[in-house]
């Protein structure tokens, strides 16, 4: 799989510019960083490094030297400060309420990740070509997304040929000490992109604000049988492996668990999407 996301990662990013020098970039947001890096201009400074090291991890050998500029929520301006960024890339969901403070350091840009139709996956690409129109990389963001799409196109040949097309799929994220999972909905981004390499969304007439929704085990009782429940984790968590309910649903009796690998990042840009997608395929031909 790792091999598999490296390739990926390389057939979407964009040849360097070397006529022009990289802006010094701050990003506050995970999914910014994660577009910066794959535009060629890797943040100087990022919020939560480590943490976006561990779940989203694209680029992450070349941001061990960012700065750390503290939580995602609340970064700190102390840190800003210090940095000293040309651009600071912020998140229209975190840090409208700070704008300004934000501003008096440098000039700072909200991204647009929370839109009104809640329609992620357009996020994703409006956020691309916010981005690199920002950071005057313009011809590598319609690069990188004419990209992106290309390797769906070719992932959903892969998933023809392999008899995946047309299966219906759930999308799961266990929660940690509990027996109840977070289950990505139809206006997802990343329940989007599966629906773009020609799988099915068991769920496919929800839509909630933020992309998923959070459900105990009782209310899976639904799912067909022939389902695939997609794991996002190694394993069948100890939580859910305890409960009396989960080896009683038809899903799971019949066999249809799928774990898809943890260090997956469902939130993420067009890196993340398409390790995702890649990570899904490799599991359902396993």
């Amino acid at each position: 799989m790792i091999a598999g996301a490296l390739g990926a990662l390389a057939s979407q990013r964009p040849a360097l510019s070397q006529d022009r020098p990289a802006p010094r970039v701050a990003a506050l947001e995970w999914s910014s960083a994660e577009i910066a890096f794959l535009l060629g201009v890797p943040p100087l400074g990022l919020a939560e490094r480590q943490g976006y090291e561990q779940w989203v991890g694209i680029g992450a050998s070349e941001l061990r030297e960012a700065v750390d500029l503290g939580r995602r929520q609340q970064p700190s301006l102390e840190a800003l400060l210090r940095l000293r960024p040309e651009t600071i890339l912020a998140s229209t969901h975190r840090h409208s309420a700070i704008e300004g403070q934000l501003s008096a350091i440098a000039p700072t840009h909200l991204v647009p990740d929370q839109p009104a139709d809640f329609d992620f996956f357009g996020a994703v690409l409006d956020a691309t070509g916010f981005v690199g129109s920002v950071l005057g990389r313009e011809r590598e963001a319609e690069h990188l997304l004419g990209n992106f799409h290309l390797r769906l196109e070719q992932l959903r040949e892969r998933a023809q040929a392999g008899g995946l097309a047309g299966l219906r799929v759930v999308l799961a994220q266990p929660l940690s000490g509990v027996a109840r999972l977070r289950i990505f909905t139809a206006n997802s981004a990343v329940i989007q992109a599966l629906a773009r390499i020609g799988l099915e969304p068991a769920m496919a007439g929800t839509t909630e604000p933020f992309g998923f929704t959070t459900m105990g085990l009782e209310d899976l009782a639904g799912l067909s049988p022939e389902t695939r429940f997609l794991l996002m984790d190694e394993r069948e968590p100890a939580e859910l492996a305890a409960s009396a309910v989960w080896p009683l649903l038809p899903v799971v009796a019949a066999g249809g668990v799928v774990p898809i690998g943890a260090r997956l990042w469902p939130f993420g840009a067009t890196g993340s999407l398409i390790e995702i997608a890649e990570a899904v395929l490799v599991s359902l031909s396993e």
